[in-house]
């Protein structure tokens, strides 16, 4: 522990590993249960034998220094620098590739993976770089304007390269073949060394005419990224050299520039109405190169195709393409609000439309437009009280849907599970958005603020059979309420409550699939399903309801006018979130003879109904989950007394702030309620079953803390 090489004793993986042929095993009483139960018990008994104390830490230490220069009124320069080093551990997940095969599994049917938590070493450092000028001046017109110029460099250093990490369930797996498969060790990545040089632009003029302003921002942004190749092979297994142009390379040469150009105009052409003009354009220029592999290295052990040659290397098979994704988005608008004097001002009438679009490459994709309206309404109807609603309605729709053509071919293969997984940023989309809210002031001490929003976003079916969310539906509704109990005391109190709906849709894959008949079942072999399309009939559906209530209160009192403030918060807000799924219509086989559906996203083989639990065959629902989060907040200010900060010989104001925080967080959920350090998961495989899965418990959801934090702040 605390080093880049993670081991574990070999005692405790052999006997780790003899358990595993009965591990994954369904519990009782299916057949074999209770060898599948045993085997389970002992390797919890193992590794509850072999535990050992662990602390996780992370320790920031940073340094910060600036200047600020204006040697005219006009003129104004600043630099700023900020080192950062992080040292300790953290819990970090890492992934097998292969989880163990039952007993009598052929060697080609590999198991779901599973996951171990490691106490991953930190050691890097951030350093971020600041140089702005600023210039205030007159045109020749006569009105002001205002530019200014900045540098902005941020330098990330990676100084842990690579983790090895053994195999705690495994000292002499093999990856294919055999009762126990899987790599008896990884070696994993974390993020590597980059650097990124940003300059920035602003430029801000008023205009002779209707009383306008114009602002405009330009903005370069060039990041790279080039360290070294990590070699995954743990078992000197070579993968074939990445090429460019068939010529050897070793590392990424990462090149990303982004541009940005953004303007917006305000003016008044009459004294009732206001009109603002937007416009934007950003380019993601990807530059880095394409790059070609002819295999590589698969659980860190073995060959993701082919066969391993007598070299030791990967012979070439299952070649792909990297894919440098790039866009660009270009955004318009402009906005008209509508005031008539002869209305004394109390109305407001506003309107705007949008247009957005993006270009894309080598997503599903080529371009998509959106266009939107909105309007509003903003009164003042008698004093004290002010009221603003608001509607919006967009359309996005994509241009030409190609998953084959933009995607497949320049990568060689498909890299998605399934072709007709929505995309939330490509998928065609409505939405309808619309928001209230009200404020009154019956005294001078009292105000009421009740609002309420809607957001309702509808995916047209934009490809066969659609996969992910459906529909989101939320609205919500709340009030606020401020009041002044006297001149040193302020207190607020507010409620909101939230409710959203969503339709979302899920495939079984090649679940239900008989071999040798195509039209049976939702086959995934590439020659009987090329674009992996999930049918409609191996397709469930789930119907989620979330809702959130919030509760805050918050008063200040200036205990001390102008020497001790205090203000004192209290959050509440309970979330909770109940899922209705609807199996699939895909039949279930035992044999060649349907007898039923096996199809709801829990269990998805064709394994006859007798031997797992009916309440999975039938669409067994999941439990109802729920958070409580809540926080109290202490906040202290005091400000020293200017004669005291005098004689102790300076000039200025000096301000101690002082916070206290108790936080406490619960949460109710079926899936990790009984999570313990590792998870012995007594279902049925189909339920990637984590028998071989390992936990720190260092996220663990339900938690109390306390925090306190003081800080001095001297003004001169």
């Amino acid at each position: 522990m605390g080093t880049s090489s993670l081991t574990v004793p070999n005692s405790v993986q052999a006997a780790l590993q003899a358990q595993l042929p009965n591990a994954a095993l369904a519990a009782p009483p299916a057949a074999n249960g209770v060898l599948g139960q045993t085997a389970r018990t002992n390797i919890e008994n193992i590794i509850n034998s072999n535990l050992s104390p662990l602390q996780l830490w992370t320790q920031r230490d940073k340094a910060t220094a600036g200047y600020r220069f204006t040697p005219t009124p006009d003129w104004d320069f600043g630099v700023d620098y900020s080192h950062e080093h992080r040292d300790g551990l953290r819990p970090t997940g890492v992934s097998w590739g292969f989880a163990t095969a039952g007993a009598g599994d052929p060697p080609s049917s590999p198991r779901p993976t599973n996951v171990i938590e490691i106490p991953q070493p930190l050691n890097d450092t951030t350093q971020n770089v600041e140089g702005k000028g600023e210039y205030v001046g007159t045109t020749f017109w006569g009105t002001r304007w205002t530019t200014n110029l900045k540098y902005n460099g941020s330098f990330f250093d990676q100084d842990v390269k690579q983790i090895d990490i053994e195999n705690p369930f495994c000292v002499t797996c093999s990856l294919f073949t055999g009762v126990n498969r899987g790599p008896n060790a990884l070696r994993w990545a974390p993020p590597p060394s980059n650097n990124a040089n940003a300059i920035t632009s602003n430029t801000a003029v008023d205009l002779p005419f209707w009383k306008s302003r114009f602002v405009n921002t330009f903005q370069y942004n060039a990041m790279r990224q080039d360290d070294a190749f990590v070699n995954t092979g743990t078992n000197g297994t070579i993968m074939p050299p990445v090429t460019l142009g068939s010529v050897p390379v070793g590392s990424l040469d990462g090149k990303v520039d982004t541009f940005l150009w953004n303007g917006v105009y305000t003016g008044r052409p009459t004294k009732d109405l206001q009109l603002t003009i937007r416009g934007r354009h950003y380019d993601i220029d990807n530059r880095t190169p394409s790059l070609h592999i002819d295999n590589w290295i698969w659980g860190d052990s073995g060959c993701a195709g082919g066969t391993l040659l007598v070299s030791g290397m990967c012979a070439p098979n299952a070649a792909r393409n990297s894919l440098p994704i790039s866009y660009t988005k270009d955004n318009a608008s402009g906005e008209a609000t509508w005031r008539p004097a002869g209305a004394s001002g109390w109305a407001g009438l506003g309107g705007g439309a949008y247009w957005e679009r993006y270009d894309r490459h080598l997503r599903d994709v080529n371009v998509t437009n959106e266009y939107s309206g909105k309007g509003w309404v903003d009164l003042d109807p008698i004093e004290y009280v002010h009221a603003r609603a608001s509607y919006l309605y967009g359309q996005r729709r994509y241009d030409e849907y190609n998953a084959e053509e933009f995607v497949k071919d320049p990568g060689l293969q498909f890299s998605e599970v399934a072709s007709n997984m929505r995309k939330f940023d490509i998928a065609n989309r409505n939405r309808q958005k619309a928001e209230f809210m009200l404020e009154w002031t019956p005294g001078r001490f009292v105000t009421f603020s009740p609002n309420a929003g809607l957001r309702w976003d509808d995916y047209p079916d934009d490809v066969f059979n659609p996969l992910g969310v459906r529909k989101d539906h939320s609205w919500n509704a709340g009030i606020e309420v401020a009041a002044m109990l006297d001149p040193t005391f302020k207190l607020m109190a507010s409620y909101n409550y939230e409710n959203r709906k969503l339709d979302v849709a899920g495939g079984s894959g090649g679940a239900n699939f008989i071999t040798g008949n195509p039209f049976t079942g939702c086959p995934t072999d590439p020659l009987l399903n090329p674009e992996a399309i999930i049918g409609t009939s191996c397709t469930w559906g789930s119907n989620i309801d979330q809702r959130y209530h919030t509760f805050m209160v918050a008063g200040d009192w200036k205990v001390v006018p102008s020497r001790f403030d205090l203000r004192l918060e209290y959050l509440y807000s309970r979330g909770s979130e109940q899922n209705t799924t609807t199996p699939c219509s895909a039949p279930l086989f035992v044999g060649a003879t349907p007898v039923g559906t096996n199809c709801n996203g829990l269990s998805t083989t064709g394994t006859p109904a007798t031997l797992v639990d009916p309440a999975l065959v039938n669409g067994g629902q999941f439990p109802k989950e729920s958070t409580t989060f809540q926080r109290f907040n202490v906040i202290g200010r005091y400000y020293v007394d200017p004669t005291v900060v005098q004689q102790m010989g300076f000039k200025g104001d000096v301000t101690v702030k002082v916070r206290y925080t108790w936080e406490k967080n619960d949460v109710s959920n079926w899936a990790i309620d009984n999570l313990t350090p590792y998870v012995p998961t007594a279902d049925t495989t189909e339920l990637t079953g984590a028998n071989r899965s390992l936990f720190l418990a260092a996220f663990n959801p339900n938690y109390t803390a306390q925090i306190v934090a003081v800080s001095t702040v001297v003004k001169w």
